[in-house]
Order: structure tokens, then sequence, then C-alpha cells
């Protein structure tokens, strides 16, 4: 498997104080949350693998889809203003 590239410490920390913030503005938490994303997707993550990946900032997109779905949220891209 090739190595990723690593993502700024800065910016790992905004992702995951982002995905945080969305969480507990659900009402949840890490563990709560994972324990949703396993029920629905049949997964078997556990809340120290998505939190270490939160840390490193290095969480699939298509993980990040799914937290966001068992929270209630949608992801929506936007075009910037200029």
């Amino acid at each position: 498997m090739p190595k990723m590239d690593s993502v700024p410490e800065e910016e790992a920390r905004e992702i995951e104080f982002e995905i945080k913030k969305y969480i507990a503005g659900a009402g949840s938490n890490v563990s709560d949350t994972i324990r949703q994303l396993n029920e629905k997707y049949g997964t078997v993550d556990t809340p120290q693998t998505v939190t270490r990946q939160l840390k490193q900032g290095n969480i699939p997109f298509w993980k990040v889809l799914r937290i966001a779905n068992v929270l209630g949220y949608e992801i929506e891209w936007r075009k910037k203003e200029k």
C-alpha cells in the first residue's frame, strides 16, 4: 500500500475540530457516533481508530460522509464567493 502524504499538524487539528464540532452539535460523542456507524453500515470501526484518523487528518472522505449521515447531516459543496 503506498504511503499517504501527511497532512500538516495544524490542518489535521482543524479537521478534527470541525468533525467533532458537528458530532457534539448533534448531541453525540465519538463513541456513540461510531457505534451508530457500525450498526448502520456493518463496519467494525472503533472510537480509538476514528479518533486517531481525526488527529492525523487522514480520515477517509467516505467515512466522513457516513458520519454526517448517521448524525443527520449532509455535506454540500458550494462554490466560494469571491
